[in-house]
């Protein structure tokens, strides 16, 4: 594990500490250990290891974060979770100056105020409470000026060393009403691009075809020859339908002895534009005009 040197290093320091630790049977204090371990190990699998500083206090742990405030608040909410299974603790973080140092025995430690603070406060807290340092919630608020938002004044207390510590800590409907407006926020961004492809919808179209040819369909009776721009395109059916170049297109529509349709079509890119005409049935022309036709066949 990565350590910072003998110089002092800026840290935020997670204190754990089982309530009523010393007053429990060995055995249930070697569980309560072991079932605080678990929940650390799941707390810290997101914080890489030459982050944190880990070290065993007589009634729980301390855990140093190096230049990540906002982590260590996580770390805290994560363990404080534990309680609903079964650990009862108090949780408390602090910021300030610690340093690598050597205990009686001569195992690797931390010294600093930082330290000592974080337990003062766990004291504090009692079970199932999470507080914070006025020192931790200005670097929480530098830092992710958004997780501070949630942080709030919990009291002034005093220590044994008759030391005044301003105390913080989360307010779950801070947090609960901050999930609201941004859902909220989120169901109007929403509201505004419907209402904007909604208002946009012919113009998204447009460009969305723009390129493409358009379509004239053709549906007539009996049948017919069909111009476009004066050029002949074949006789309908079969011909059923003609790709184009978008713009206006002038249309004629011939059967021999009928008079013939003409029209004029605006042809968009993309779209399609139907064209259905009939032209006189037989029964209804007279004879004079049904023996021309058999004569010029």
């Amino acid at each position: 594990m990565n350590v910072p040197g003998s110089a002092p290093a800026l840290a935020s320091v997670v204190f754990i500490r089982v309530t009523e630790f010393a007053r429990r049977p060995v055995a249930e204090q070697a569980r309560l250990r072991a079932q605080l371990e678990a929940a650390l190990a799941v707390a810290l699998i997101h914080i890489a290891p030459h982050l944190r500083i880990i070290l065993d206090a007589p009634d729980g742990i301390a855990i140093a974060v190096l230049d990540n405030p906002a982590a260590a608040l996580d770390i805290a909410q994560r363990c404080m979770n534990a309680s609903a299974a079964g650990v009862s603790m108090a949780v408390a973080v602090n910021h300030g100056a610690i340093r690598l140092a050597l205990d009686g025995s001569g195992q690797q430690g931390l010294i600093g105020d930082a330290v000592g603070t974080a337990a003062a406060i766990a004291h504090f807290a009692g079970p199932a409470r999470l507080f914070v340092s006025r020192s931790f919630r200005e670097a929480l608020a530098e830092a992710s000026p958004a997780r501070a938002i949630s942080i709030r004044p919990a009291g002034i207390f005093t220590d044994a060393n008759v030391r005044t510590h301003e105390l913080f800590a989360p307010d779950p409907s801070s947090a609960l009403r901050r999930r609201k407006v941004l859902a909220a926020v989120g169901a109007l961004v929403l509201i505004g691009i419907f209402a904007a492809l909604v208002y946009f919808h012919d113009a998204i179209r447009r460009d969305l075809r723009a390129g493409q040819p358009g379509t004239l369909a053709f549906v007539l009776h009996p049948d017919g020859d069909v111009f476009v721009d004066g050029v002949a395109r074949g006789k309908s059916p079969p011909l059923g339908t003609l790709r184009l170049e978008p713009g206006m297109h002038s249309i004629e529509l011939k059967r021999k002895g009928e008079i013939p349709f003409r029209t004029s079509v605006d042809l968009s890119a993309g779209s399609t534009i139907n064209i259905e005409y009939s032209f006189k049935p037989d029964f209804e022309r007279s004879l004079g005009q049904r023996i021309r036709d058999w004569i010029l066949r």
